[in-house]
């Protein structure tokens, strides 16, 4: 099956199709594709219609919808990143990422990967990372370090945990945005984790907590939209000389940037005498540089200006 959003008109589609009928379902969604776009362009729309598709498969079999689409969610990321990071693995991120571009150029060049963690089908982001602030804080920095177009599912800025055991509505939890503010529940079904929506994860709560999730979310998207390497850059795999530790260059516009990231709890120092490390762009946990070496503390991330 594939879900199908659309942006840029106000229209909203969902289509289910036949998983065992890849080819099928493709030359439907070129068509589909085809004709939102010119009527798009009839009607005074600049530039490209943006679609994106939702095909819940692994990368191999996901990329042949790139044919049909520009742009589809990559489930595959997230996989990736949830198992590296409980895993304390971070040497081999940039090159699997590398890989599923690869996968997708192959039958669309101009490819937009739509990279996200959890959804609202899937058990939540903080609940894969065991309700580890910390996790979640580095994987919404690895998300928005990250080459392609990052979706963020809400709460997940919070740091909102649930398991779907007991039905979808745990992992829908409307956003509690006050520290008193009560989250209506009538919707769910009664289905909410209020031991979950303290004060503490409001967002009045973490707008005043200069180390709270929502404020990683923040600094990184800010960076993200002020810097081209990283809102449109390429990425390039930098070899780690630890396991726990992810490098990896983004380049746009003749602007590259430098990102580390440690998936470990312990301290980790990253080699790096061939970067220049003076100026850090945004950064999360404990960070230092000299001498060609990154000190990182435990789930700590940092981007450098090259």
């Amino acid at each position: 099956w594939i879900r199908m959003g659309v942006a840029g008109l106000r229209l909203d589609a969902v289509i289910w199709i036949y998983q065992n009928q890849t080819a099928a379902n493709v030359s439907f969604l070129k068509q589909w594709y085809d004709r939102c776009n010119s009527s798009w362009k009839s009607n005074g729309g600049s530039g490209d219609f943006y679609m994106v598709g939702e095909a819940w498969e692994e990368t191999a079999k996901m990329a042949s919808y790139y044919r049909g689409l520009p742009s589809l969610f990559n489930f595959s990321y997230w996989w990736t990143v949830k198992d590296r990071i409980n895993r304390g693995k971070g040497d081999d991120f940039a090159s699997t990422v590398l890989w599923f571009r690869d996968q997708y150029k192959r039958y669309r060049s101009d490819f937009s990967d739509a990279i996200k963690l959890s959804n609202h089908d899937e058990d939540r982001t903080g609940s894969d990372l065991g309700r580890s602030t910390d996790k979640m804080k580095l994987a919404g920095a690895v998300l928005l370090s990250s080459p392609g177009k990052p979706f963020i599912y809400q709460g997940e800025e919070l740091g909102y945990w649930g398991v779907k055991n007991n039905g979808d509505e745990y992992v829908r939890t409307p956003i509690k945005w006050t520290k008193k503010g009560s989250v209506p529940t009538t919707a769910l079904n009664g289905k909410v984790d209020n031991t979950m929506l303290t004060e503490d994860i409001s967002v009045e709560a973490q707008n005043a907590d200069g180390n709270s999730v929502l404020q990683v979310y923040k600094k990184f998207a800010r960076a993200r939209n002020e810097y081209p390497a990283l809102a449109a850059g390429e990425m390039a795999a930098v070899s780690s000389n630890t396991s726990a530790g992810a490098l990896w260059t983004m380049s746009s516009s003749g602007q590259t940037v430098l990102v580390a990231h440690n998936f470990g709890y312990s301290k980790i120092s990253l080699k790096a005498a061939s970067y220049k490390l003076s100026e850090i762009i945004v950064s999360n946990g404990s960070v230092s540089a000299a001498d060609g070496t990154i000190e990182l503390g435990p789930y700590a991330s940092a981007i450098f200006m090259q």
